[in-house]
């Protein structure tokens, strides 16, 4: 008999994630069934559908940690990540909003947390004490990274297989297994039981995990030279060049972020158990150093921008994931800084610290995916702030920002506008709920909305015909670059220097006797447009049989109007538009066979004359 106080053995662990996997297939299948789109968008649906993705994560952790936890501990963590993992789905598709972090992006927090505090669990419950030595966390944080892996990868390989015999037993006309593959109540079953296989092959290959880790951290622990040699040039270069040209790029706190993520994988690829089970290489030993100062600094420097932009325009969702990722890197830099100095063998100070981060990441990933912390709650609260306090004027707040963006939170925050004092306020709060705001502007997200410098369209040369120039209307209308159809920058902002400057052309391209207006680009685009009744319409325009224009014979004016190769084609309302292909050569197999064929053919008989 099986003591309650210990793991599952090796068979009874395989039997164990082989049923797991097929009934919460079973299961899933059935919570996911399609149905109609009005069906799709019930709360009974949301809620099958939150179901669907807890059992699923719960089928992780019972596949992961069926032959390593005590039988009661297993059923207790299963049961409390479940609740937790089924709370907080719940709250991203009841409260937050299908664009709030977007499905992605929570997705992967989710992942990442239950990752995290799957393997703060486990290695606690092998070492019967609350918090286990390092080393145990290591090795089975890195078994299971490769483990999961490893299990992908021989599902999409399994996956992969069974489609390639479909197809040829499609071939000789059976279509059996191709419609069996494509019913959820087998793919849903089948699917669970060769990723349980694999989770399962991994725990009894341990030599062929700790060979494919070791490979892993070797590759890895050698890049650390290469970016903390790129990271110290781009810091020793800031001293220089100052800090304007970072922020001028736009995108300072993603890159610096991303940095900041790589230094840690790759200085706890070179550090793995320290000096405790291997001699380190003192090239990465002194890498692993001055990573831990650089990371510091890369948190400090992403921090500040972060820190710039929400002060100018205040938090949006994005700008609230970024800064927990600036949290977290902040409190790996400091810890990392302080390890450097710390007085011991090297680094040890790290072992204590990745395992504090550890759990105080899987508190933020809590807090953000939770109303503690919740991106939409937090930015909704901010922006409306800033919009009560005058911060941001009623005309320029981005109103479809809480409408549609930001789930419940911002539906609430338009019903407590619309009972503000201020009118202006209070009206435009009452179109955004009505809907009826008009067309959303290009600058949203929370920002307040600028207005772009315009460009002056009368200083925009026309090539063709000579001498003529740009209707007034045409003139006249401002371009928005976000509508269905190709539109230039040149026509929606000023140029910033003559690589962005467009070339124009009025010419009558439909024989109605009014012109249309062709811009041509730089980089060989053409856009063209069409007055309409009160307005200029753009017109979808194709090159062929070329990608792009020649600038050449733009400069040369050589423009002109001609017959097309090939007339429309009505077929009932619908039109057809014929092209030609760029090498026809290329649909020819071989002209012989036609060419004996009709040579084969009896020549007609001339009749005789009389």
């Amino acid at each position: 008999m099986i003591s309650k106080s210990q793991p599952l053995p090796e068979r009874d662990a395989l039997f164990f994630r082989l049923g797991v996997g097929f009934f919460i297939g079973v299961i899933v299948a059935y919570l996911t069934q399609e149905g109609t789109y009005e069906a799709s968008q019930s709360k009974e649906y949301l809620w099958r559908e939150s179901w669907a993705q807890t059992l699923t994560l719960s089928a992780f952790i019972l596949w992961a940690d069926a032959a390593v936890m005590r039988r009661v501990s297993l059923a207790i963590w299963t049961l409390v990540a479940s609740a937790l993992t089924l709370y907080i789905i719940w709250h991203m598709k009841s409260f937050s909003g299908d664009q709030d972090m977007g499905e992605l992006t929570s997705n992967l927090i989710l992942l990442a947390l239950a990752f995290i505090a799957n393997e703060l669990v486990s290695s606690a419950d092998q070492a019967r004490k609350p918090f286990a030595p390092y080393e145990l966390y290591f090795d089975e944080a890195w078994k299971r990274g490769v483990q999961l892996i490893l299990a992908i990868g021989f599902t999409l390989l399994f996956w992969g297989i069974l489609w390639l015999g479909a197809a040829l037993l499609g071939f000789i006309g059976f279509d059996w297994l191709t419609r069996l593959l494509r019913n959820e109540y087998f793919a849903m079953p089948i699917t669970g039981l060769a990723f349980a296989s694999a989770v399962h092959l991994g725990d009894i290959q341990p030599k062929l995990l700790a060979n494919v880790r070791g490979l892993a951290l070797g590759v890895l622990a050698w890049l650390l030279p290469v970016i903390t040699l790129i990271g110290a040039i781009f810091a020793v270069s800031l001293v220089f060049s100052g800090l304007q040209p970072l922020w001028d790029t736009k995108a300072a706190t993603a890159t610096l972020l991303s940095a900041c993520i790589g230094f840690v994988l790759l200085i706890n690829a070179a550090f793995q158990q320290g000096e405790t089970d291997r001699k380190v290489q003192v090239v990465l030993k002194w890498c692993v150093r001055l990573a831990g100062l650089l990371l510091l600094v890369f948190a400090v420097l992403a921090a500040w921008s972060l820190g710039l932009r929400i002060n100018q325009y205040g938090l949006t969702i994005d700008r609230t994931l970024a800064g927990m990722v600036v949290v977290i890197a902040l409190a790996y830099g400091l810890g990392y800084s302080a390890a450097v100095f710390w007085r011991g063998p090297w680094m040890e100070l790290l072992k204590p610290l990745n395992i504090g981060l550890a759990v105080f990441k899987c508190v933020v990933f809590i807090a953000i995916l939770t109303p503690l912390a919740s991106p939409a709650r937090l930015s909704v609260d901010n922006q409306v702030k800033r919009l009560t306090s005058g911060a941001v004027k009623p005309e320029k707040f981005d109103w479809w920002f809480l409408r549609y963006d930001t789930g419940t939170y911002g539906r609430k925050a338009i019903d407590q506008l619309i009972q503000s004092p201020d009118m202006r306020i209070a009206k435009m709060a009452a179109s955004a709920k009505a809907e009826t705001l008009g067309p959303r502007p290009r600058y949203r997200g929370g920002d307040e909305f600028q207005e772009v410098e315009r460009p002056d369209l009368s200083k925009l040369e026309v090539v063709a015909p000579k001498g003529a120039a740009l209707p007034a209307g045409f003139m006249a209308q401002k371009f928005n670059d976000e509508a269905e159809v190709f539109v230039p920058d040149c026509l929606v902002r000023k140029p910033k220097n003559t690589d962005e400057a467009c070339k124009a052309a009025v010419l009558d391209i439909d024989g109605d006797a009014q012109p249309e207006v062709l811009i041509m680009t730089k980089v060989g685009t053409v856009a063209a447009f069409k007055q309409s009744t009160n307005m200029w319409v753009a017109i979808r325009a194709e090159v062929t049989p070329s990608r792009n224009i020649e600038l050449e014979s733009v400069t040369k004016g050589e423009i002109r109007v001609v017959a097309p190769l090939f007339k429309d084609v009505m077929i009932g309302d619908s039109r057809v538009h014929f092209f030609p292909i760029d090498r026809p050569t290329n649909i020819i197999v071989d002209m012989e066979p036609i060419a004996t064929a009709k040579s084969a053919e009896p020549a007609a008989q001339a009749p005789s004359k009389p």
